[in-house]
Formats: C-alpha cells, structure tokens, sequence
C-alpha cells in the first residue's frame, strides 16, 4: 500500500520515511529505507535517483527531525514531545478526517487559541513531528492513516473500469485484509489521475483507451455515412436546420448561465490575499527544510572528497537562507496588517 505513483500526488519525500517506519515490524537501517524509497517512491529519472541516497540521509539525520537513531544506526519514528499546538492540529486532523492544507490548520489553530499567524507558522513544526506526513502537493495527514489512491487506480486499471461510484470503490477497498479497521484516505478531487462528476469517479488512466474507441466509433459512422443514400427530403433539411437552431440557442443560454454563476462565485480579494500568503508560508517553510539539509549533505560530499559539489551547496545554502529571511519579513508584515484589520 506504500507504492506511490508516477504522477504528481504522493507523499513528500520525508512522509514517505515516516509511513515506512510507521508500518515497518522493527527499525529499519539507512541501506533499507534506501531501498523502500528507491522501489515504491522515487520516480524513473535516473538523476533524480542518484540523489535519493543523501536525500534520505540528510532526512534522517535532521536536526530535530521525526526520526530517531537507535543502535546499529537503526532507525524509528521519534517519540512525539509534548506540544499542545501540535496536538491541537492533530485532533482538528482527526475530526476532520480529511487531508488539509497548512493554511488550513493554522487558521483553526488562530481560532482556537487566538494567536497571531505570524507567531503560529514559527511554532507549528509538523514536518519534526512523527504524527505527521506532507503530501507533496503540500496537504497535511496524519501517519497513521492509508492514502489508498494507488490501490484505487490499480483496481479500476485491472478491472477496465473508467467509471465508479466513490462509495462503491470504497467498499471494495475496505474488503482488504490490511485495510480492515483502519481510516484510509481517499480524495480523488486532489490526484490528477481522477475526475469528479458528482459522486462517480472517473479514472484517467484509462483515458487513452477511451479515446481509442471512440476514434473507431467515429470511423465506423463515417464508413457508414459514405455507404448511404446522399439524397434527404426538404422536410429532413428543414428539420435538421430547425435543431441546429435549437442546440445553439440552448448553448448560448447555458453560457450566459455559466458567465453568471462564476462571477457569482467569484473569490473575494481579501481571500486571495489570504491564500497567496498561506502558500508564500509553505514556500518559506520549504525553503527553511532545505536550508537544514544541507549541512548534513555537505557532510556526505566532504566523504566523498567532492569540492566542487561542497562549494556549490554552500553557494545554494547562501541564496537560500537569505531567501528565507526575506520570506519570513514579508510573511510577518503582512500577517500583522492581517491581524489589525
């Protein structure tokens, strides 16, 4: 259930981590994560694999991160230190039973507590705390849950079916011995690999061969078309006019339908400010995660005795950690007008 696909909703590379030792039967040495990640995780681009290895490896190595060396450079899931704001986020995840994004979790946490933004996107530290796992599309949920979009697209694959209700693909899923008693995660609203059309879902995976019935279709009318009498009644004629007028004025009226119900819902602009600076936040919380892992990956160069890599990394850590100065400043001044208003 750990597999991840070759598109673009999966676990962030240190969810990915924390799902393996949260499922593993024992703590797992550096070569074995290593290893999970390299088979259900990374993608095909041979660069991009050369890199998992000191990827993992500044992961783990985190300072204050979620994962804990045992002996034998084994490693587990850190206990989880007393934090009431990430036990609030945690129980608010529970509630909802649903993947949310940072923005989200920290305006209930504003709610609740009544702190500033400012001071919350400071504190709230979910990626250092094992309960925790990142999508890479930034939403948050909890490690003990089962993102089961894999094993959904899997089973339509194999089954030819391009169109499901949710309700009954939940129900097949949770027939799954590993899956029984356990809240599994399915929102094919946010994987590009699903289509939402009310409560059916429909997989793209099978797009393609959709599309190729439908070309032989087409080449079949057309045949058909050329083996019949060319020859129509002028009351046929008329009657086709008659419909074509019809279907246009009935498309017209469904566009002028559309153009006002989108400016109706229209988004305000105080929440457009609102969610470029919660995404401007995740961006500075990337960057600082980067910033921290490049010690560790300047290690791993300087073992290799690899100068020219040590030189650039300490360039990028330059760019970076001013980067994130700026980021937190302009996060902080506009949260405090936020907060005035």
């Amino acid at each position: 259930m750990l597999q991840q696909s070759a598109w673009t909703f999966r676990y962030s590379l240190e969810g990915f981590l924390k799902r393996v030792l949260h499922k593993a039967a024992g703590p797992q040495n550096e070569s074995e994560l290593i290893e999970s990640v390299l088979a259900d995780w990374a993608g095909e681009d041979e660069k991009s694999r050369e890199s998992i290895p000191a990827r993992v490896r500044a992961s783990l190595q985190a300072r204050n991160g979620a994962f804990q060396k045992q002996e034998e450079d084994r490693y587990v899931l850190r206990t989880q230190k007393a934090d009431d704001l990430c036990d609030r986020a945690y129980r608010f995840l529970q509630e909802s039973g649903a993947p949310k994004k940072h923005g989200d979790i920290l305006r209930h946490l504003q709610q609740v507590t009544g702190r500033g933004r400012g001071d919350l996107m400071s504190r709230v530290d979910l990626d250092s705390d094992p309960r925790f796992v990142r999508l890479e599309g930034g939403e948050w949920l909890l490690t003990e849950w089962e993102l089961v979009h894999d094993a959904i697209a899997n089973l339509m694959v194999d089954l030819g079916q391009r169109r499901a209700s949710r309700e009954d693909l939940l129900t097949l899923i949770a027939e799954e011995d590993e899956l029984r008693g356990k809240h599994f995660i399915f929102q094919p609203e946010l994987d590009p690999r699903f289509a939402v059309v009310g409560d059916q879902v429909d997989c793209l995976l099978l797009e393609s061969e959709a599309a190729e019935s439908v070309e032989k279709t087409d080449d079949m009318e057309v045949e058909t078309a050329e083996e019949a009498p060319t020859e129509e009644t002028e009351e046929r004629t008329m009657n086709d006019i008659t419909t074509a007028f019809e279907n246009t004025e009935v498309a017209a009226t469904a566009e002028a339908t559309e153009t006002v119900e989108t400016t109706e819902n229209r988004i305000s602009t105080s929440e457009i400010v609102d969610n470029a600076l919660l995404q401007i936040a995740q961006l500075c919380a990337d960057v600082q995660r980067r910033n921290e892992e490049v010690p560790n990956e300047v290690v791993t160069l300087f073992n290799l005795e690899d100068i020219e890599g040590i030189q650039s990394l300490m360039l990028q850590r330059k760019r970076i950690a001013a980067l994130a100065e700026d980021l937190q400043a302009f996060i902080a001044k506009w949260s405090d007008e936020i907060d005035a208003k």
